[in-house]
C-alpha cells in the first residue's frame, strides 16, 4: 500500500469514529430521563414475591413428598451419592438462601420469609438451622399445618427423639386430621419411638397409616396412596414375625 492510499485510509477511519461519536452524542441528548427508582418498602415487596415464586417453583418441581428418616439407618453404600445430591442441592438453592437472609436482615418481623428459610434449610438438611426458623415462624402461626408437621420431623432429626416429633405432628391433626403427610410420618415416627417394644409401636401406627391410606384415597392421590399400601404390608410383615 503506498502513504496516499494509508493516509487516505487513515482519513477514512477518523472521519468514521467522528460520525459515530456524533451519533452517540446525539442518542445521548435525546435519551429520556431516568425515571424515579423504586422506594425500599415496594422493592422488598417485589423481592418477596419474586422469592416466594422461586420457592414455590422449586418445591413444586421436586417429590412433594416428606418423609421421615431412621438417622440410625445403615447408609454407607450410598455415604458418596447423597453427599454428592446434597452439595448439588445445596448449590441450586444457595441464591435463595442468599436473599431471604438478606431480606430477614432488613425485616427481621417478616415471618413468612423465616418460613421459607426454613423450607430451603430443611431441603438443605441443614436441620438444625431449620429448627430455630421454624420457632420464629409458630410462634406467629401456630395453626399452620405443613410447617407444624416439617417442624416435627426437625426435631426428630435434630435429637432423635421421636415421641416429641409425634406430639408436635399430633398437634397439626388437631388443625387437619386428613392430612396425609402428617399421618404417614406419625405413623413412621410411632414405631421408630418404640423400637423397645415392637408390638406397641405397631399398634400404635397402623391407625395412623391406615386413616393417611384412607386420607390419600379421598384427595385422588394415588401416588401417595400406593407408597402406604407398601408400607402397610411391611409393618404387617413386621407384626406377623417372631419378637426379637
Amino acid at each position: 500500500m503506498s502513504a496516499q492510499e494509508s493516509t487516505s485510509s487513515s482519513n477514512e477511519i477518523q472521519q468514521s469514529s467522528t460520525r459515530i461519536e456524533d451519533i452517540l452524542l446525539e442518542r445521548l441528548k435525546n435519551e429520556p430521563k431516568v425515571a424515579k427508582q423504586i422506594g425500599k418498602p415496594v422493592l422488598f415487596a417485589i423481592l418477596i414475591i419474586i422469592l416466594a415464586l422461586g420457592t414455590v417453583i422449586y418445591f413444586i418441581s421436586r417429590n412433594p413428598e416428606k418423609f421421615a428418616e431412621n438417622p440410625h439407618q445403615e447408609q454407607s453404600k450410598q455415604a458418596v451419592a447423597d453427599s454428592s445430591e446434597i452439595y448439588a442441592k445445596r448449590m441450586k438453592l444457595a441464591p435463595i438462601l442468599d436473599s431471604l437472609l438478606g431480606v430477614i436482615t432488613a425485616n427481621p418481623d417478616n415471618y413468612e420469609a423465616h418460613l421459607m428459610l426454613a423450607n430451603v434449610y430443611y431441603e438443605d438438611e441443614l436441620w438444625e438451622k431449620a429448627k430455630p426458623e421454624y420457632e420464629i415462624f409458630l410462634g406467629k402461626n401456630p395453626d399452620d399445618v405443613d410447617a407444624r408437621v416439617d417442624y416435627g420431623l426437625v426435631i426428630a432429626q435434630t435429637s432423635g427423639d421421636f415421641q416429641a416429633a409425634v406430639d408436635e405432628i399430633k398437634k397439626a391433626l388437631k388443625k387437619n386430621p386428613e392430612h396425609v403427610n402428617a399421618l404417614f410420618n406419625a405413623g413412621i415416627m410411632t414405631i421408630q419411638a418404640n423400637l423397645n417394644d415392637k408390638k406397641k409401636g405397631i399398634s400404635e401406627a397402623l391407625p395412623y397409616f391406615t386413616q393417611a391410606l384412607a386420607a390419600a384415597k379421598k384427595q385422588h392421590n394415588d401416588k401417595m396412596a400406593d407408597q402406604i399400601e407398601k408400607i402397610m404390608n411391611a409393618v404387617e410383615e413386621m407384626k406377623d414375625s417372631p419378637a426379637e
